[in-house]
């Protein structure tokens, strides 16, 4: 009896023993693997820390998963190029054709830019089921037969830059479960689905697909238990009762949440295609014709029950329009002092009566808070200022002492006889109009980081401004200087200099947006508007353009009535009066400061959108050493500067985003750049990269959300679970129960984990 017993305890220990051994990394048994392995590190020119060329790669390269000694999962997603590779990178994923046991191959956010090759049709590795290249700037079309080999259950190709029309054919693999084509730029028709298996999730928002889609939309739906084909420009007809497709933002008619009719026409338009009628109501049926007198008896109390009730209307509009009258009047006399937004011609008549001096300091000037906590400027003397003292300063206006033309008139360097540098600008007859809001500006507030103006003159139809002279000229002339013009002989501005000018500028735009009644805008921040002191202190120039916010929220309807008169033109070559245009404005200044490519602030041609777009592309809030591709060459920080760099750049692609909502006010964006660490250290203790505010207008994270709702998907696991959730999913699903429904059943098959993990077994 005791010998059978030790049997059993001997071999339940051999069978443990062998399943430990099982479980534990079996190193490469495969020539071919072998060798696809390393053509695929020599072809991404991935780094010796991840992928050492010496050690096994089921054992010690990071992303690699093999069972039985072949490859069976592949995940180059959080990898990096070496230094010389990320100068060039390309799609070059020929050698996974040789992986052939290969089950799943995950390269999201990792860049592989330039088109799929045909053979990802032909010749994908038979048991290959989940493909995610999602963000990897893939370009091209999608091939015709993609799908055709291989047993592909999940392809993730969402935001990447793929064009021309979506195959049908992948529309019908029967093997397939997820497929999320959003955010790229597929066009064409939406083609119709034939019989298949059942499927999960299909998603191609984000696109430009059109056409009419009424049946294929319900094809998908037969197909897949959630369909999102909205931001597109699809027609027909769509009830949207069904909560598992969202159509928003397209053409159709009959559902809420669609495109206007004129962006619709537009877009069919420039694409040659005809935008399908929307269908006219039914015709009421006829009814019986009350008798005559009955007729008019109900027609004559209608109508005096409408002319008793805008007779109403109109009294209360008189009403409410004298009591803002009257209480604009009563602020006039009591106050004594004039809005920005004076009447620019009366403005301009009476400062044109004669032209003897108005010298600012001898008007009251309201001090703003922060500005009585700083020091105040020495204002030099100028005595009794006049036009000739001006002309001698100027040397009569010579081209020799001509700094710039502005545009809103010419500026010159100057010296008084008392020997006081001043800075003059002489506007024209035709420019003379857009001057009236600065000095309306300058006759109510200074502030310690505004340029100060010292006196204005009138000589015919030209005016003539003095202002503070600044040693160190503007921003554009001391970021990169000859070294010559310094004592110590740097040929650029150092960081902790950088910094401090632009947290100088953004407390200018804090005191403009928050501290000013009514709220200003600047409108033309630019490097050459930022002007610097002997000590390179901010004094923000070029204050030409300001004028109150334009904001509907925070003005009643009457207000607005009374102001509309001296609104600013609208038209499209005006710059915005929004607090929004001039954080944008500021974005560029910041990424000047951190590249050293100076003049992109002060334009708008496509040479420099494209450069914006490049640059803040390659910023990336995961990587800091993403920085070391755009950062001034000139510019020398060590380690830790070199984070505060990163974290600044990150501001500025904040401040850059192309939907004004997105963009944080100033005082967020001073808060950030006071302590810049802030922004990656807490992004990264969260595991999000975000550094929240409780601004109503948005938050440092979404201004980095591509667009892309859906940034991964849950792979099963061998024990049939799904993987933790590390993010959100977003849906553009607005109102009621069927939005609700929709976000709910999409966030049971589609959380959003960052990358896929290593060790899933599919």
């Amino acid at each position: 009896m005791l010998p059978r017993r030790l049997l059993l305890a001997a071999v339940a220990i051999l069978a443990a023993v062998a399943a430990a051994v099982a479980q534990q990394p079996q190193p490469l048994a495969s020539r071919s693997d072998r060798a696809g392995l390393h053509s695929l590190r020599a072809s991404l020119g991935l780094r010796a820390r991840d992928w050492p060329l010496k050690a096994d790669p089921c054992t010690a390269w990071a992303g690699v998963t093999c069972r039985a000694g072949r490859v069976v999962s592949l995940t180059v997603s959080g990898l990096r190029r070496t230094r010389l590779a990320s100068r060039a990178p390309a799609f070059s994923l020929d050698a996974l054709q040789t992986l052939t046991s290969l089950e799943l191959f995950n390269a999201s956010h990792f860049p592989l830019p330039g088109p799929l090759p045909p053979w990802f049709a032909t010749a994908l590795p038979p048991p290959l089921a989940v493909l995610d290249l999602r963000s990897a700037s893939v370009n091209g079309t999608l091939p015709a037969d993609l799908g055709a080999s291989g047993n592909l259950t999940r392809l993730l190709l969402s935001g990447n830059r793929l064009s021309g029309p979506l195959p049908g054919p992948l529309l019908s693999v029967r093997t397939l479960r997820v497929l999320d084509l959003s955010a790229n730029n597929l066009t064409g028709a939406l083609p119709n689905v034939s019989l298949a298996a059942a499927a999960e999730l299909f998603n191609v928002s984000g696109n430009s697909l059109y056409g009419v889609a009424t049946y294929a939309v319900g094809a998908l739906k037969t197909r897949f238990r959630l369909v999102d084909v909205s931001a597109n420009y699809l027609d027909g007809i769509w009830d949207g009762s069904d909560a598992t497709v969202d159509v928003n933002t397209n053409c159709f008619s009959g559902v809420p949440a669609q495109r206007s009719r004129v962006d619709c026409e537009e877009f069919y338009t420039r694409q040659g295609a005809r935008l399908v009628d929307i269908p006219a109501p039914p015709t009421p049926s006829p009814q019986p014709q009350p008798s005559s007198d009955k007729s008019q008896k109900i027609s004559k109390n209608l109508l005096i029950g409408i002319i008793a009730a805008a007779a109403a209307l109109m009294a209360l509009f008189l009403l409410a329009l004298l009591l803002c009258y009257m209480r604009r009047r009563r602020r006039q006399r009591g106050g004594g002092t004039r809005g920005v937004e004076t009447n620019e011609e009366a403005a301009r008549g009476v400062r044109r009566r004669d032209s003897s001096v108005n010298p600012v300091a001898s008007s009251p000037v309201a001090m703003s808070p922060t500005a009585s906590t700083t020091p105040k400027d020495t204002l030099p003397d100028l005595g009794d200022l006049s036009f000739e003292k001006l002309v001698h300063a100027t040397g009569g206006f010579a081209d020799d002492n001509l700094l710039k033309h502005g545009h809103s008139g010419d500026i010159y360097h100057g010296v008084l006889e008392n020997g006081v540098d001043v800075i003059v600008k002489k506007i024209g007859a035709k420019s003379a109009n857009k001057n009236s809001g600065e000095l309306d500006f300058y006759s109510r507030y200074t502030h310690q980081r505004i340029v100060p103006l010292l006196g204005h003159l009138a000589n015919g139809d030209e005016e003539f401004l003095a202002y503070k002279y600044m040693p160190k000229a503007d921003l554009t002339n001391a970021l990169h200087k000859k070294p010559v013009d310094t004592e110590d002989g740097l040929p650029s501005l150092d960081w902790i200099t950088r910094l401090k000018i632009a947290i100088g500028v953004a407390e200018a735009m804090c005191f403009l947006h928050d501290e000013c009644s009514p709220p200003l805008v600047h409108r033309d921040i630019q490097a050459s508007s930022v002007l610097l002191d002997d000590k390179f202190e901010v004094r923000l120039g070029s204050m030409s353009n300001i004028c109150a916010q334009q904001s509907a929220g925070s003005q009643n309807v009457f207000s607005r009535i009374l102001r509309s008169s001296k609104s600013l033109d609208k038209n499209a070559s005006v710059p915005p009066a929004t607090s929004s245009y001039d954080v944008y404005c500021f974005g560029k200044v910041i990424l000047e400061l951190v590249t050293g490519n100076f003049g992109v602030s002060g334009s708008n041609n496509a040479g420099s959108e494209e450069w914006l777009a490049n640059t803040t592309n390659r910023i990336s809030v995961n990587d800091k050493d993403s920085i070391t591709n755009i950062i001034d060459p000139l510019l020398i920080v060590d380690e830790d500067h070199l984070e505060e760099v990163w974290a600044v750049a990150i501001v500025a692609k904040t401040c850059l985003n192309s939907k004004p909502s997105r963009r944080p006010s100033a005082r967020y964006v001073l808060k950030a750049l006071e302590n810049p660490l802030r922004v990656v250290r807490a992004g990264s203790r969260s595991n999000s990269a975000r550094l929240r505010s409780s601004s109503s207008r948005s938050s440092w994270q979404s201004a980095f959300v591509q667009g892309n709702r859906y940034q991964s998907y849950e792979i099963m696991s061998a024990s049939g679970r799904m993987l933790d959730r590390r993010g959100s999913v977003r849906s553009h699903i607005s109102g009621g129960e069927a939005s609700s429904s929709f976000k709910r059943s999409l966030r049971e098959i589609a959380p959003d984990p960052q990358v896929l993990d290593e060790d899933v077994v599919v």
